[in-house]
């Protein structure tokens, strides 16, 4: 006859009481059973070893008390000892037969458990224990197939005793099937990578890639900018189509065995664009100062630029993205600078007007239709003058000081008379200077005759002393002339 232990508790010091039923009996009966080797809860070594032995007890089989000796089989009802170990060869290949198997250990009784194998929620293979033994164990054989790879394949440990409770007579164990092809497993080689070279701005880019490897491998498409930006993902498909960017596209193939990349550079034809011009320290200068001229332009192929003014090269750069250059102005520096980029498909220029600041320079006075006229005739006085800002031109009679001014240098004189007679200061001035020129206007009545040996001593006499008065001058743009004797006619007349 044997007992099934249903619960233990300690009442004494050496002794357990415990709640048991009789093997195909209907009545539960509680019994002390002498165990100084059981604690409160009893391990499992100790109910093993308890169930090899025989002990003697005291139950209330019939209305008579009675002895009986019987083979007592304690089992210790509140958890497994672990879940379901599952084992074998991960990952599986597509078209070869496969086991894994399944094993719970340290169980009793192993005759109460049944080892399931189950896939998609329906049991594939059902193993049952032993009595007496140890351990369950059930091996599961089967061919994968590529589609299967992913699946859930469980194994579960079911205890049939009715007296536990319903969540821990199960215990389960979950794997994934990792399943690969029937070859053997190989890290990814990029074998194709189409390269486009060069083609045109505003064009559609497409770049294939093809990679090998055991599993197939996954692939990936990434950019770097031309100019060094940020590194940027495109796509994951064997094919990329795009606009065209100018830059560096990189395939990179990858699965568990490792990964392989390859790269392509894409050069893109366009006509010159963003095409500058920098004058520094800016396009208003002094004499004197030193300027540099800065062109850039952007294009492919790289455009040509040629820096030139009012026209006149000054300065080529082959091929590069960028000229410079530098110089010293001088007044006649001053003008329209144009910056040139060009390459087979097109040009594009800039421009830029820069002015040199100078004082007053190379003024020159003509008299028409001579200096020394007779009354009556008109005089016409003609004044140029290089410097910039453009100078100011004051015509002013030495005799009383009468000035007069002009737009454009240019003086009429109408109908003079002898009393016009007598020396001029043309004044040609701006902020940073000025320069005069003197000359005499003679006006002789209708027959009258000079004397040519006269005016050839008093000539070098009065530009001498008118010369001496300029010197002596504190007042800048304003002189007083001393009159002096005529002098024949000098046209044009320049101090």
């Amino acid at each position: 006859m044997s007992l099934y232990c249903l619960e233990s508790r300690r009442v004494m010091s050496g002794s357990a009481q415990f709640l048991c039923r009789a093997a195909g009996g209907a009545r539960s009966l509680s019994f002390s059973a002498w165990a100084p080797q059981l604690s409160s809860r009893p391990s499992r070594s100790h109910a093993r070893r308890l169930a090899q032995s025989s002990e003697v007890c005291s139950a209330k089989l019939r209305p008579s008390v009675m002895t009986a000796r019987l083979r007592l089989v304690c089992l210790l009802l509140s958890a497994f000892p672990s879940d379901p170990e599952i084992r074998g060869h991960d990952p599986v290949r597509a078209g070869e037969e496969s086991t894994l198997t399944c094993q719970l250990r340290d169980l009793y009784p192993a005759e109460r458990l049944t080892l399931d194998w189950l896939r998609g929620g329906q049991v594939v293979r059902s193993v049952p224990g032993e009595a007496g033994a140890t351990s369950v164990q059930s091996a599961y054989t089967f061919t994968p197939q590529r589609a299967e790879s992913g699946e859930n394949l469980t194994c579960r440990a079911t205890l049939d005793l009715h007296d536990l409770p319903p969540p821990e007579r199960t215990r389960q164990t979950v794997t994934r099937l990792h399943v690969t092809s029937c070859f053997p497993t190989v890290a990814p080689v990029v074998t194709v990578l189409s390269d486009p070279g060069t083609v045109s701005s505003g064009s559609v880019l497409i770049l294939s890639c093809s990679a090998s490897g055991n599993p197939a491998p996954v692939l990936m498409w990434t950019f770097r900018p031309e100019d060094g930006g940020p590194l940027e993902v495109k796509g994951h498909s064997e094919t990329l189509v795009l606009a065209a960017q100018a830059g560096e596209f990189r395939c990179e193939a990858r699965n568990h065995e490792g990964k392989d990349s390859k790269a392509v550079r894409v050069r893109i034809n366009a006509s010159p664009s963003n095409t500058s011009m920098f004058v520094s320290p800016g396009r208003e200068l002094m004499e004197g100062q030193r300027v540099t001229f800065t062109c850039r332009s952007h294009g492919a192929p790289p455009p040509v630029l040629v820096l030139s003014r009012e026209g006149v090269e000054l300065w080529r750069s082959d091929s590069t993205p960028w000229l410079t250059f530098s110089l010293s102005v001088r007044p006649d520096d001053a003008g329209q600078y144009r910056c040139d980029a060009s390459n087979p498909l097109g040009t594009q220029r800039v421009t830029q007007n820069v002015t040199v600041a100078a004082p007053p320079r190379n003024t020159t006075v003509v008299v028409a239709p001579s200096a020394a006229v007779s009354a009556g005739q008109n005089v016409t006085v003609s004044c140029q003058s290089a410097g910039f800002p453009p100078p100011d031109v004051v015509l002013e009679r030495a005799a009383d000081g009468t000035q007069r001014r002009s737009a454009d240098g240019v003086f009429r004189l109408l109908n003079v008379t002898v009393r016009d007679s007598g020396l001029y200061r043309v004044n040609a001035s701006n902020p940073l200077g000025h320069q005069v020129r003197v000359f005499r206007l003679t006006v002789t009545e209708p027959g009258a005759r000079t004397l040519p040996a006269l005016a050839a001593i008093l000539v070098p006499v009065a530009a001498a002393l008118v010369l001496d008065h300029l010197r002596r001058s504190k007042k800048k743009g304003s002189y007083r002339l001393t009159s002096s004797t005529p002098a024949p006619e000098q046209h044009p007349f320049s101090a």
